[in-house]
């Protein structure tokens, strides 16, 4: 099957026939599509529209009143775009309200992606792109392991790519931040896979380390692959966006990928680089954990996490043992 990726962009016509949240098909199949979103503090889902090949249809109408949408295409019965914001469906056509115990009321759950459409569109639309099919890994790779280095191999988190001045894509694992550039060592393909993909995508990647410093590391990759989401992603995945404080709403921060940019009253105060798992450090256990490592100082903090969903997330601090009760911005 073909990898889907999505290309948004906010309409810039101003016409009242533009308003609302349209959805086009560019993806080469015949797609259905359902949505999440809150309405009057209740979550929402509905479904199914069915998009044709080439063309577009609008499941909200009128000037968009939510920031965040969260949406779920299908292709054949195989989800194409989906993610780990859980919602209620059916089969057959539906409006559902509510997005807990799915299963206790006849529906299924089903994962749901995340859009977000800024902070003042009245419309939005979001293109489903096919993308060619990544060559081969063995017809692409050029070196053996441990060509250029220590041979590598992980679980990741994508973070960016960029390509002012030299080609570069940067991914987390482990409270440690990897770049791997496009020097002619890396099979363009790598590349290629990367920067089709959405920031926070989990993938599987093997290659070489070349250096490793106190927080970051460089590595030459032979491959790069989508892999299956875990608990631990899904988590991650909840995380994004930007949060305030419950006790001082001045202290804030924002979740994208796995850095944590946080600031006071405004002011940048710092980034971590986060990861998810079932241990931190000393604690192991009774998780999940969050760990977050400061970049400028490489000070590591380990939380618990106790609860976390669309609209609120509560951390237990480590070892001290503290709540900290944190809010989403919308």
């Amino acid at each position: 099957m073909k990898q889907i990726l999505v290309a948004a962009a906010i309409g810039l016509a101003a016409s009242p026939a533009l308003a609302g949240l349209e959805i086009c098909n560019n993806a080469g199949q015949s797609l259905s599509l359902a949505i999440g979103y809150s309405s009057d503090g209740e979550w929402i889902s509905e479904g199914w529209w069915n998009i044709p090949v080439g063309q577009c249809k609008t499941p909200v109408s009128g000037d968009l009143k939510n920031r965040y949408y969260f949406y779920r295409a299908n292709a054949g019965g195989t989800a194409i775009a989906s993610g780990d914001y859980s919602f209620c469906t059916t089969p057959q056509a539906f409006t559902i309200q509510g997005d807990s115990n799915c299963g206790g009321r006849g529906y299924e759950t089903q994962g749901f992606r995340k859009l977000d459409t800024g902070e003042t569109a009245a419309h939005f639309t979001l293109t489903l792109n096919a993308a060619a099919e990544p060559p081969a890994p063995a017809a692409s790779s050029g070196s053996a392991p441990g060509t250029y280095g220590e041979p590598y191999s992980g679980n990741v988190i994508l973070q960016e790519c960029h390509s002012e001045g030299l080609r570069e894509c940067s991914f987390h694992a482990g409270g440690t931040k990897f770049f791997v550039r496009d020097d002619g060592r890396t099979a363009p393909y790598v590349f290629t896979v990367m920067e089709a993909l959405d920031i926070g995508t989990p993938l599987a990647v093997e290659g070489d380390l070349e250096a490793v410093y106190d927080r970051t590391a460089d590595v030459v990759l032979r491959d790069a692959a989508v892999r299956p989401w875990t608990e631990h992603d899904g988590l991650l995945n909840k995380l994004q966006g930007h949060w305030y404080s419950a006790d001082d709403p001045n202290a804030q921060f924002t979740v994208l990928g796995a850095e944590r940019e946080n600031s006071y009253d405004g002011a940048f105060s710092g980034r971590d680089y986060l990861s998810v798992s079932e241990w931190c450090r000393d604690f192991e256990g009774g998780g999940p954990y969050l760990y977050a490592r400061e970049e400028e100082t490489g000070e590591n903090y380990c939380y618990a996490i106790d609860y976390v969903d669309h609209l609120e997330l509560t951390l237990v601090h480590l070892p001290r043992g503290n709540l900290l009760r944190y809010r989403k911005l919308d």
